[in-house]
């Protein structure tokens, strides 16, 4: 079996851009992490494609891309029985290089792009999780025009991001009108956005193995996230033992349900406090959590992920791993 595992940035893609310098290091920690999984599968014979002076991973097949990326990909795709694809979902990238991946003649390890456009919509997943009783932050669609006097009405601090974007990207916490120019600064070339209430607690992430209706929980994990403008993510661990940790695992896998055509590994950023927890967001793909979980728990969750996609069956409840605390590039702290 020739599986293709592509990571956006590493591949060179947005290179020399703020973006690529800020994202490079987690997109790193998730290609090393997934190659070293996979090529350990008998039968399986991995295949990427790195930019010059990335570092190498393990993998069967390594292509070094000359400036077009874009042909590396087609070229590893078309040759694939199975492609995993990482990529931010803003503007639509993740769904995009999804349904290349599928033109290409090559099946996904990994959501479809219609639901990968569905959970990068994080109003209309506000929205879905409100109706279906699902906790998660107030949030509202504003506009450059409206975002002053709408946080204004919801009352400080509040939370303005990207209506679709990845990591902390564009997102700050604002703490009075003092702090709304620079956080507009950092949405430039954004007419709509959105804001959230603010809702202190401690950061987490629950990690999530999707197979059509059914969802087995992997791990919940800690987020080591800075709040300011921007937010910063700086690592995380897992797992991570709270009151909550049931709670927040049951809630993870009913939000995961709300999006028909998640697979594979997903993930779910969430809020806990003392006495609950909230759904952020769906991350639909696997997210630098990964790098850690992978090793916590004693599975492979590689094979976990292809028997999911390939025989349709994902593997019985996991018990708690080993403690793993990782930094932003994955690697142990």
């Amino acid at each position: 079996m020739n599986l293709f595992v592509f990571e956006y940035f590493s591949a060179g893609a947005m290179a020399g851009t703020p973006l690529a310098q800020s994202a490079t290091p987690e997109g790193q920690a998730m290609l090393n992490a997934l190659l070293r999984d996979f090529t350990g599968l008998d039968g399986c014979r991995t295949m990427t494609c790195l930019a010059p002076g990335m570092e190498v991973p393990h993998a069967d097949e390594i292509t070094v891309v000359s400036g077009d990326w874009e042909a590396a990909f087609d070229s590893l795709a078309t040759r694939a029985d199975y492609a995993l694809v990482i990529a931010p979902e803003a503007d639509g990238c993740l769904a995009d290089l999804s349904r290349r991946a599928l033109a290409a003649g090559t099946k996904l390890l990994g959501c479809s792009p219609e639901s990968i456009l569905a959970a990068s919509d994080k109003g209309a997943c506000a929205r879905l999780f409100a109706e279906a009783g699902i906790d998660a932050p107030e949030t509202v669609p504003v506009t450059r025009q409206t975002l002053d006097a709408a946080a204004r009405e919801m009352g400080f601090p509040v939370v303005v991001k990207p209506t679709s974007g990845q990591d902390c990207d564009g997102v700050s916490l604002i703490s009075g009108p003092e702090d709304l120019d620079r956080a507009l600064a950092l949405l430039d070339g954004h007419e709509s956005m959105l804001l959230q209430r603010y809702q202190p607690g401690v950061n987490a992430s629950a990690s999530i193995l999707v197979c059509g209706n059914d969802v087995t929980p992997l791990s919940l994990n800690g987020q080591r996230i800075e709040p300011g403008i921007p937010f910063a993510y700086k690592g995380g661990s897992t797992p991570l033992i709270h009151p909550q940790s049931g709670a927040a695992l049951d809630l993870a896998v009913r939000a995961a349900k709300l999006i028909p055509g998640l697979a594979g590994f997903v993930g779910l950023d969430m809020i806990l406090t003392d006495d609950g927890c909230m759904v952020i967001e769906v991350n639909p793909r696997v997210t630098v959590a990964y790098s850690g979980v992978s090793r916590s728990l004693d599975a492979n969750l590689a094979e976990a992920i292809l028997n999911a996609a390939v025989h349709g069956v994902l593997p019985g409840t996991f018990g708690t791993g080993r403690r793993i605390e990782f930094d932003k590039g994955g690697r142990d702290v």
